[in-house]
């Protein structure tokens, strides 16, 4: 029975990758750091794709905020597919939520900041810390040095601020980025307050006066406050209504409210509209909110990734002028698969963090987002024709699934009792220097004490896009791969397989230690003869293998890269 229940498993995994699975782990990573106990997790945030101290080697930053003592840490590519811790900062009290993070010149003095916002909790020792810490990066090129250098080789932050917030007030910065969004040649630090006593906010504020390290301070732009129910998990920039002008976005957990502001000169914002409680569930976002020219058409969209169990992602598109969006403008375009255990339970699901870019390069957008509990990352890319509110138009596959790696691992029942999985993530623009995009994600409930090998953080790399073509459509008499050609190589080839009938086809690159380098297809193809390029580019000379899996076969051959 249990084999029969993997077997099930296995195939519906397979049979969810609706598209090219164009994605392979390259580095996770297995313990906690400054934590004796390996079992805890609590990571809630990551951003990723800068590279701060001008090197040439991108970073990342992620940490922790729940547990009894709490960090940020900056990890920094050191090779291909490696990366090393570079940088961290202990909280110096403790916190009741998780922290925000961005990475811009605040001060506009030439240096790049790490901005830290945390909800430090309020005490009768301490009825008013600071709430956002930044720290500057010293200006020595590869050095990742940001903030003040202790003797112990510890930093301590450039600037720290509390901003008006009065004594006693609960206040937990989330949403957090850097940008000169009013256009006045100043960058301002715009915050999105989850909650706290004064409510959900949206602030914006920046530096005059001069140099953080110096006299410079803090002036608060603009604050919205509003009290009501849910949380502000998601405060974005754009121009949606393409008329030269900022937009910010308030997603609030709150049966879908969303609120809207324009920029509309220099240190001037107006609060133009609301979408209240659309919804009777009760949906919000987390980190699931952007703005981005989906289709190339000029015009921008504004993409959400829903909270509930429904998995359900929004769009709103063709706008004009952000103060007219009504509810109409709301589409539900588009839902995710459901996942269940491997012995066939249901999981109470839902979505996290939503990034949108072009990790293949084949010039088509994809939206990556993180699972809330149904251990899964999903890769949806538009197909690049077609009415972006047509589910028809778009191509999804699942890129990541904690539950499948732990089947392998563990068997069924094993790997059915793990926790609720919930994921974050981040899009970067090749922090190793390989050539491919890498999508860095964290892990909230990490469970050791059920799979060992479970992790914290992970990366997957991206491989450019393949062209798979149909050559012939007649349908051959047997399933064959042919050697691929030229062979040797340098740095492509040419890869040809034939199948019998409409199945699922699997593709796969590996080097001689059996590690998978690249999967090329992985996707139901009709009867017919394929031919499938391969561009090993980011690959050192050498022989590696190749390997097709279709109705039951497994085949392989060896061919040989020299450069």
């Amino acid at each position: 029975m249990k084999k029969i229940l993997l077997f099930i498993f296995i195939s519906t995994i397979f049979s969810n990758l609706f598209a090219q699975s164009m994605w392979n782990e390259v580095w996770n990573l297995q313990q906690v750091p400054f934590q004796a106990d390996n079992s805890s997790s609590e990571y809630a945030k990551v951003i990723a794709g800068f590279d701060t101290d001008e090197d040439g080697m991108g970073e990342f930053i992620t940490g922790y905020t729940d547990l009894d003592s709490n960090y940020v840490f900056m990890y920094e590519a050191t090779g291909d597919n490696t990366y090393e811790m570079v940088w961290y900062f202990k909280f110096p009290l403790a916190g009741n939520s998780w922290f925000g993070a961005a990475v811009g010149d605040v001060d506009n003095n030439g240096k790049v900041d790490i901005v830290i916002g945390f909800p430090t909790a309020v005490t009768a020792e301490n009825p008013n810390p600071p709430r956002v810490f930044i720290f500057e990066w010293n200006a020595v090129q590869g050095e990742n040095k940001y903030g003040k250098e202790q003797p112990d080789g510890t930093f301590e932050p450039t600037n720290s601020t509390r901003f008006d917030v009065p004594d006693n007030t609960d206040w937990r910065p989330y949403s957090m980025l850097v940008e000169d969004v009013d256009k006045d040649g100043v960058n301002e630090l715009v915050i999105g307050v989850r909650a706290g006593g004064r409510g959900r906010e949206v602030m914006v504020a920046s530096v005059v006066g001069g140099e953080l390290s110096g006299f410079g301070h803090w002036q608060v732009e603009y604050n919205f406050q509003n009290s009501e129910g849910g949380s502000n998990f998601a405060t974005i920039t754009g121009d949606l209504d393409n008329d030269g002008n900022t937009d910010i976005f308030e997603m609030v957990w709150n049966q879908f409210t969303l609120r809207m502001f324009e920029v509309t000169g220099a240190d001037t914002y107006e609060h133009v509209n609301d979408l209240e409680q659309l919804y009777p569930s009760d949906f919000g976002s987390v980190d699931g909110v952007r703005i981005v020219d989906a289709n190339g058409d000029g015009k921008n969209e504004l993409f959400i990734a829903g909270t509930e169990s429904e998995l359900a992602l929004f769009l709103i598109q063709n706008v004009t002028d952000i103060s007219k969006i009504t509810a109409d403008d709301v589409i539900e375009f588009y839902h995710l698969p459901r996942n269940s255990k491997p012995t066939g339970q249901p999981i109470e699901t839902g979505l996290r963090g939503m990034v949108a870019g072009d990790p293949d390069g084949d010039g088509n957008i994809n939206l990556l987002i993180a699972g809330e509990r149904n251990g899964q990352i999903f890769d949806l890319e538009y197909k690049g024709e077609g009415d972006l509110a047509d589910s028809t138009n778009w191509e999804l596959n699942i890129i990541y699934d904690s539950y499948q790696h732990a089947v392998l691992e563990l068997g069924v029942d094993s790997a059915s009792a793990l926790t609720p999985r919930l994921y974050y993530g981040a899009l970067a623009d090749d922090m190793d220097g390989d050539g491919l995009s890498e999508y860095v994600f964290v892990n909230y409930s990490t469970d050791k004490g059920i799979w060992q090998n479970d992790i914290y953080v992970g990366i997957l790399e991206s491989d450019k896009a393949t062209g798979v073509e149909l050559v012939n459509d007649l349908v051959p008499n047997k399933v064959e791969l042919s050697q691929n050609y030229p062979n040797p190589f340098n740095p492509s080839t040419n890869i040809g397989f034939s199948i019998t009938k409409t199945s699922n086809v699997e593709l796969n690159i590996y080097d001689v230690l059996g590690n998978k380098i690249a999967t090329l297809v992985n996707e139901q193809k009709n009867a017919g003869l394929y031919n499938v390029d391969f561009d090993g580019s980011n690959l050192s000379s050498g022989v590696y293998y190749y390997t097709l899996r279709n109705n039951g076969n497994l085949i392989s051959k060896k061919m040989l890269l020299l450069k």
